[in-house]
């Protein structure tokens, strides 16, 4: 368990469900033109849940247990390294507790979680115009050049 200050970061429990659901649909109103499926929110939760799942999920709490963030994440072989590859595929804070280092918080706890299972990288993107969250990034990670591509076989 990662803490910074009064936050802590651990895995998403059962009992967090209701808070998740809330932060998604927050989460998701923020990019109202990213392609997919917006309300994904309970089947990701049955994911994250479900141990057959790769979706895996960290929440940062305060001191009464309530959850202020999260991070879905998935670890998978990656064929440049002996190591596997995460991909840090979402991260929200919620509004009132942004800018307390809480997403920076779930980072490092992540990269813990990597270190201990061997990970070679995390990886993650974010939308060119998140110049909050790349002020974030730029200090804890090294910005790549390479652009993404999305090919959309099927409706989300």
């Amino acid at each position: 368990m990662m803490t910074v200050s009064a936050i802590s970061v651990r895995p998403a429990q059962a009992e967090d469900r209701a808070a998740f659901l809330d932060m998604w649909r927050d989460f998701v109103s923020l990019a109202p033109n990213e392609p997919g499926n917006h309300a994904m929110g309970e089947r990701n939760w049955g994911r994250i849940m479900d141990p057959a799942s790769g979706l895996r999920c960290i929440v940062a709490v305060d001191a009464q247990d309530v959850p202020k963030g999260f991070t879905l994440f998935l670890a998978f072989p990656f064929t440049w390294s002996n190591g596997d590859a995460c991909y840090l595929q979402d991260i929200y804070v919620v509004a009132e507790s942004r800018g307390q280092g809480i997403a920076q918080a779930m980072i490092a706890h992540l990269s813990q979680l990597g270190l201990d299972a061997g990970w070679f990288k995390i990886f993650w993107m974010t939308q060119s115009d998140n110049y909050t969250a790349q002020r974030l990034y730029d200090k804890l990670a090294k910005r790549m050049d390479y652009l993404r591509y999305d090919l959309n076989l099927v409706d989300p």
